[in-house]
């Protein structure tokens, strides 16, 4: 039976929690209907959790008992950072749910020559993802960074053992060697797609360009499935 998860701040020592976050509470009580006896994981962000049994309701909070410290073994090996060109509203929130679900470590918005929404919101954002790393049973909350422009992103992305841009222009992905190192960050490009220069500049500075393949993707499509292939590297 799986059971239900949630990131919040508490105490492993404690044999008795007790949890005031008003989202939880309401989440438990009121969405969920769970009752008394009932059994659901604590995640505290780092891959530590625990399995905890409700005891007790109050009126503005809920008691369980510790029943069990536990280490969270569902992270990927491969730590990607998806860098995605802001998308319209929707198709963006729904590229950061995905990735989430499929393994990504971190997610940066990244404003490119051709895209065509520049802001974001960060508190639904990271709510979104908060939400998906519980459904998906992920040890830890992926880190979602303030949105920068696409120089500024192939600066950042030099912290990274590779780095590759995604383009029907590119090799086939698996036409590039596998061994990939620890960290790797994924570029994808906006609705319009990327600008030739910005493949050139991509390519002087080290990124390898490969392509999903000879099918025309949507931008969220692209980042999605990248997301997973890359996870999934050896």
């Amino acid at each position: 039976m799986r059971l239900n998860r949630f990131f919040l701040e508490f105490n492993f020592n404690d044999k008795e929690i007790i949890i005031k976050d008003n989202d939880f509470v309401n989440q438990v009580r009121s969405v969920l209907r769970m009752d008394l006896g009932d059994k659901l994981i604590l995640c505290d962000g780092a891959s530590n959790e625990i399995l905890a049994k409700i005891v007790s309701f109050g009126k503005n909070e809920i008691i369980l008992e510790n029943l069990e410290i536990m280490k969270n073994k569902n992270e990927p090996a491969q730590k990607v950072t998806l860098y995605c060109s802001i998308l319209k509203k929707e198709n963006f929130e729904l590229v950061v749910q995905k990735a989430v679900e499929v393994g990504v470590y971190k997610i940066v918005p990244v404003i490119n020559t051709r895209t065509v929404k520049t802001n974001i919101r960060p508190d639904r954002l990271k709510k979104i993802i908060k939400e998906a790393a519980e459904q998906s049973g992920r040890g830890i909350m992926p880190e979602l960074i303030e949105a920068i422009n696409f120089k500024d992103a192939l600066d950042l992305c030099k912290n990274n053992d590779r780095n590759i841009l995604f383009d029907i222009s590119g090799c086939d992905l698996k036409d590039l060697e596998t061994t990939v190192g620890h960290t790797l960050g994924i570029f994808v490009g906006p609705e319009g797609g990327w600008d030739a220069l910005e493949i050139e500049i991509a390519r002087s500075g080290g990124l390898d360009v490969a392509s999903l393949g000879q099918l025309t993707l949507r931008a969220e499509t692209a980042a999605i499935i990248a997301t997973y292939l890359t996870v999934t590297l050896k």
